[in-house]
């Protein structure tokens, strides 16, 4: 079966999302992984554990029986709590990596009924259904990568791309 047309981009945008945001990380300390911009500013490995979170929280919404692994632990818009008090990266990217073989497996299954249901959550697109979400979900992910390059910036490393 074949992909569905309206959601390849979004799922072309997954992928791209999985290798900006290891390119963002990519040679950060342990501390500056954890070190906010300002105050109420989310750290680096607070946006990925948001970010690994939404990953296995799309897979619930596609019907896939998956634990989100710091649900509830950490609060929303800049309330991620005590940064010591964060997973490792490494544990963070398990969660990732195993949520994206998921998701990738889950994206061509989908039909089209499936796509076409109302979506669980009102997010805020026009498109109320499954379909909506997914490409909703991946706008989001993709503004969460661009705090990522921002941040690496912030702590004076190279730019992500350019």
């Amino acid at each position: 079966m074949a992909m569905d047309s309206q959601i390849t981009p979004s799922v072309h945008q997954f992928g791209l999302g999985t290798g900006l945001a290891q390119k963002a990380l990519d040679g950060l300390t342990r501390e500056e992984l954890r070190r906010p911009a300002g105050p109420d500013v989310n750290p680096a490995l607070g946006v990925m554990i948001h970010l690994a979170n939404t990953r296995c929280s799309l897979l619930r919404l596609l019907s896939v029986d998956r634990e989100v692994p710091w649900e509830g632990r950490f609060g929303r818009g800049g309330a991620m709590n005590d940064p010591d008090q964060y997973p490792e990266l490494d544990e963070v990217w398990a969660v990732w990596n195993e949520a994206s073989a998921q998701l990738e497996k889950r994206f061509e299954e989908l039909t089209d009924e499936e796509l076409s249901a109302p979506a669980p959550r009102n997010f805020p697109v026009s498109d109320k259904t499954i379909r909506g979400a997914i490409n909703f979900l991946a706008y989001h992910e993709a503004y969460h990568v661009g705090q990522l390059a921002y941040i690496r910036k912030w702590l004076g490393k190279d730019p992500l791309v350019g």
